[in-house]
């Protein structure tokens, strides 16, 4: 399996933003920010051709529990779920905690935490997409 999930979506990237919005608090997380890269470079003075949003997701139980048996892991936290075009396709993505966080720390029964953590975004992407 990749270390990212990626679906793509016959919608419009702001339809996928707003159906994003309503499901990340039905399973239990919030958005703690969210980052316009499109609109953020064209300010520096850098045009990015494709459209991309960044949602930092977290649900603040599961981010204590993993802090608390690893702080080290606030460097990977918290999650992101990207919204974007590619090639005229609108695409909605994460890298999946399994494949980065129990690599980057050996703290017992991460895996029991990162596992539901990581099917919930899954669902919240799949939600999304349709």
């Amino acid at each position: 399996m990749s270390d990212l999930y990626i679906k793509d979506s016959s919608l419009s990237i702001n339809e996928v933003i707003e159906k994003l919005k309503e499901a990340v608090p039905n399973n239990q997380f919030g958005i703690l920010h969210s980052y316009d890269i499109k609109q953020t470079l064209a300010g520096k003075g850098h045009e990015l051709t494709e459209e991309c949003h960044v949602f930092e997701v977290c649900n603040p139980k599961v981010a204590k529990d993993i802090l608390e048996k690893d702080m080290n892991l606030a460097t990977v936290l918290p999650c992101r779920i990207s919204v974007y075009t590619q090639d005229g396709a609108t695409k909605v993505g994460l890298a999946l905690p399994s494949k980065h966080i129990t690599q980057l720390s050996d703290a017992d029964e991460l895996s029991s935490l990162i596992d539901p953590v990581e099917q919930s975004l899954i669902k919240i992407i799949d939600q999304s997409v349709v």
